[in-house]
């Protein structure tokens, strides 16, 4: 801007400022931030909504800001600029960029509880948020694959005498898309390999989210579960594998052939019990690609994107 004083150069900047917020804007209708959708230990569970620029979906989809067993509320405020999130939302999804518990202070059984809490929050409140109530999938990638099938397969039934009307509300979901999942806790990459010990062997030390607790009467305070057979238990109770029946939503599993960190052979387990479940699924695999397969182009989405449109009737 050679030749512009000062006070025009300034109104100038904040016009191309503003020019690019409302083009970025346009990638989404609109964002509600923070939206609380439970509590836990007194602390806010929270997720951010995105809506497609015509605001004319009826379904919507938890995407799970989770991965590295790890979640923030940060990511979900970010996510409306993420390429797989943008794609839904193209196609005229509603985005649930639902955060959820995590290590270092929780073990995977309670993330996975939050999202059982999320379903039923948008199903509730389905005619205010924009969707259907039965038109709810969840997606995510690598530890958020995990929590998606746990949600889709293991699914708490509603507790009709719950004082928050909100848990008297099914927590089904009606179609589940998980990237590089893990499955079977117990038998990673190998049989009778625990996913600690497959972690470990690439000098991964991932014990924070399996340090599972129990109360003790006795002693009045939490101890460290630490038996083997009890904790095997532990793993299987957290494992997607344990759980499949055969009224389970419809699954579509995308992974990488080349996968080290978490081998497409948890998703071939996955497969054969849905299989005799005579579950609806899929298994993607993508020739080459390794761990970490967030989507960054529209082609790399259409599997998703497809199975969704599919499977929640998305007019």
């Amino acid at each position: 801007m050679i030749g512009i004083d000062k006070p025009l150069k300034t109104f100038l900047s904040l016009i191309c400022l503003f020019l690019l917020n409302t083009i970025n804007s346009q990638k989404y209708g609109s964002h509600q931030q923070d939206v609380i959708y439970g509590y836990r230990d007194g602390m806010a569970l929270v997720m951010d909504i995105y809506y497609p620029g015509d605001n004319t979906s009826k379904s919507g989809i938890i995407v799970l800001m989770c991965g590295g067993m790890n979640s923030s509320p940060l990511w979900s405020h970010q996510a409306g600029e993420r390429p797989d999130i943008q794609h839904l939302l193209e196609e005229g999804f509603v985005v649930f960029a639902t955060a959820l518990s995590s290590q270092p202070k929780y073990t995977t059984d309670e993330s996975s509880s939050d999202i059982p809490r999320a379903v039923r929050f948008i199903r509730y409140n389905a005619v205010r948020l924009g969707v259907h109530p039965d038109r709810i999938g969840v997606m995510g990638y690598s530890s958020g694959a995990h929590v998606a099938l746990m949600a889709g397969l293991a699914s708490p039934p509603p507790n009709p005498e719950a004082k928050d009307p909100v848990d008297r509300i099914s927590s089904k979901v009606q179609a589940v898309v998980a990237y590089s999942p893990s499955t079977d806790l117990l038998n990673f990459g190998k049989t009778n390999t625990s996913i600690i010990d497959h972690f470990s062997s690439f000098g991964y030390y991932l014990v924070a989210p399996f340090d599972y607790h129990e109360w003790n009467p006795e002693s009045y305070r939490f101890e460290r579960v630490e038996e083997p057979q009890k904790l095997r238990e532990y793993f299987e109770k957290n494992s997607p594998v344990s759980f499949v029946s055969a009224d389970d939503p419809p699954v579509l599993l995308i992974h990488g052939e080349q996968d080290k960190l978490v081998p497409i052979q948890q998703s071939e387990i996955l497969v054969k019990l849905l299989k005799e479940a005579e579950v609806t699924h899929e298994l993607h695999e993508i020739k080459g690609r390794g761990h970490g397969l967030a989507p960054q182009s529209k082609e790399e989405s259409l599997k998703a994107l497809e199975w969704f449109k599919k499977y929640l009737n998305q007019d």
